[in-house]
């Protein structure tokens, strides 16, 4: 500001300085030159004096002498020009050598009665010239104007001195206003750069800065005023600070995810709930579009509805984006405190209610399927009961029969409320079972030799690759060898005679991976990810050909979990399935 001040008032003060100049130029020079034709005139009505009183004996020559002795004594060149425009006699030149003047304007002007007046250049001696036409009437020599030229060269020169001193005088006068000046300006600037040095201060964070000028005028007012509202700054800085800082500890402390945006559907407000839902940071998603963030069509046309019915709503949505979930929504509308009807946006509670509505449907799912899985064999055992009590059935062969398909049934339900015991018991402690040690090599030779018998019975070969010496594991012993019981089970059940099932363990890092592969029916790619389900079979086919409750597997992957592990299957149709099951040595 201090160099824009100075820069206009060096601007002004050059012009000042430029403008007097050159008036007092242009006064000079017209003086001059007003002074410069009265002093012609005169000396050429004095020549006229002259003329007239020599008389009627003038001859040429006699005006040629006159021309050149009054020429030489008052220093100007005299000229006298017939009617015709000849030059009768010259001081400079020689009147037979120079060329008609009638075209010349004073002279034109003189034929006509008056005082010619002209300043031009003159082509007969090469210089600028003033020239000054008086009119006479001499008819012995035809003589009709003298005139009177003097060379502008003094006024040039005078002119050129005018130049200089104003061309000092604007230097003296710049510096030496300049310098004042900027004194000048440069203590009206301090108070304002302190102000300005201030206010930096008050910007970057510091609110206890405040600026000291004590004086009188308006720039005192303005600092006054500056520090009471740096006062109220801080008061009300402070006030929100406080406000913002519980709101944020408000809003971090609640595990609800929380979005708010404006009228035009950006994101004004983001919890660190919604942060970790959606995977993104609140500095990028600020000011994005919703859709941006929640990438969900349905969610965009209820926000429309919300804005232009001013409605609050809840509601569930499913999203794909960064994973597929099932999300409730409760919105409400932004209103200023001081005009509730008024609208500035809404904010919006979300509730990941994914795990919640899979455990309903593997509820409804599993009462389903338990009911259909126990209605079954009940359903058998009480139609042979009845039939065994009408008395109707004499044979003892077919009682027989009868009572040990019962017998099977009753076997198939003991296994399933078994299985579901075996599961339940599972889920419910597998956070506080109790965690010895179990010999990894030991159990699964233990397992081997278990169910050996069962594959000798369908001529299946079971080849063992154990490492001798596999790092102790930490678990439940028997949930362990149960999960390899079930896995061992399987690979027998849909292993056709003649096949093979092969168990591979091994240590990597600092992890057992125990591979069970069989050479049996395998399974389609599409089954795979519900394989682990409850009561889930890959086919009716399958199913029929094998007897089993349909929690084997599942039983088995809660058992992984429980050890802190994690299982993977790998299958091709016609050439066998493959499990893989990797468990951590180390103690979590």
């Amino acid at each position: 500001m201090q160099r824009k001040i100075l820069i206009a008032f060096f601007i002004i003060m050059l012009l000042g300085i430029l403008l007097s100049g050159f008036l007092n130029l242009t006064l000079i020079r017209t003086s001059y030159m007003d002074e410069l034709e009265s002093r012609l005139i005169s000396n050429a009505r004095l020549l006229e004096r002259v003329v007239i009183d020599r008389g009627d004996s003038l001859t040429h020559e006699d005006l040629q002498t006159i021309a050149i002795e009054y020429g030489q004594r008052i220093n100007l060149r005299i000229t006298f020009i017939d009617y015709r425009g000849e030059v009768l006699a010259d001081t400079l030149i020689d009147p037979d050598s120079v060329e008609n003047h009638y075209d010349r304007p004073e002279i034109t002007t003189a034929y006509e009665g008056e005082i010619g007046k002209a300043v031009r250049y003159s082509t007969t001696i090469n210089e600028e010239m003033l020239y000054i036409a008086l009119p006479v009437d001499f008819d012995t020599l035809e003589l009709k104007v003298i005139r009177l030229a003097v060379n502008l060269q003094q006024i040039k020169e005078i002119n050129q001195k005018l130049y200089n001193y104003i061309g000092v005088s604007i230097l003296f006068g710049f510096f030496a206003s300049l310098t004042l000046a900027y004194r000048y300006i440069r203590k009206i600037m301090e108070p304002i750069y302190e102000m300005t040095e201030v206010s930096k201060k008050i910007a970057e964070g510091d609110l206890r800065r405040r600026v000291d000028v004590s004086s009188d005028d308006e720039i005192g007012l303005l600092a006054n005023n500056f520090n009471n509202m740096a006062d109220r700054l801080k008061t009300m800085i402070d006030k929100l600070s406080d406000n913002n800082t519980k709101f944020k500890a408000l809003l971090t402390s609640i595990i609800n995810p929380i979005i708010a945006v404006d009228n035009m559907h950006h994101i004004i407000l983001i919890n660190p709930a919604a942060e970790k839902l959606f995977e993104v940071k609140a500095e990028d998603a600020m000011g994005k579009h919703i859709i941006e963030i929640i990438r969900n069509s349905t969610l965009e046309d209820r926000i429309k509805d919300i804005f232009e019915n001013h409605q609050e709503t809840q509601m569930e949505i499913n999203i794909q984006d960064p994973e597929e979930r099932i999300l409730k929504i409760y919105t409400n509308l932004i209103k200023l405190e001081n005009d509730p009807t008024r609208v500035i946006g809404i904010v919006t509670l979300l509730e990941d209610v994914t795990e919640m509505r899979k455990l309903e449907k593997m509820r409804s799912d599993f009462v389903a399927n338990v009911s259909h899985e126990l209605k079954t064999p009940l359903t058998s055992i009480s139609g042979f009961v009845e039939t065994l009590k009408s008395g109707t059935i004499e044979d003892e062969d077919t009682k027989m029969r009868f009572l040990d398909i019962i017998d099977i049934e009753t076997e198939r339900l003991t296994r399933l409320i078994d299985d579901i015991l075996t599961l339940s018991e599972i889920e419910n402690n597998s956070t506080k079972s109790i965690r010895s040690e179990t010999y990894t090599t030991e159990a699964i030779n233990e397992v081997t030799e278990i169910m050996r018998p069962i594959a000798d019975g369908k001529k299946i070969d079971i080849i063992t690759e154990v490492e001798g010496n596999l790092p102790i594991i930490y678990g439940n012993r028997d949930w362990f060898k149960q999960m390899l019981i079930n896995l061992l089970d399987n690979a027998i059940k849909y292993t056709p005679q003649g096949g093979r099932v092969q168990i591979n363990a091994y240590q990597k890092y600092n992890h057992v991976v125990i591979v069970v592969k069989d050479s049996g029916l395998g399974i389609p790619k599409n089954e795979l990810p519900r394989l682990f389900e409850r009561f889930y079979r890959v086919d009716k086919a399958r199913s029929k050909k094998v007897i089993g409750t349909g929690l084997g597997l599942a039983i088995v992957k809660h058992i992984v979990l429980a050890f802190n592990g994690r299982i993977k299957v790998n299958s091709e149709v016609g050439k066998g399935t493959e499990f893989t099951i990797i468990i951590p040595t180390k103690i979590n």
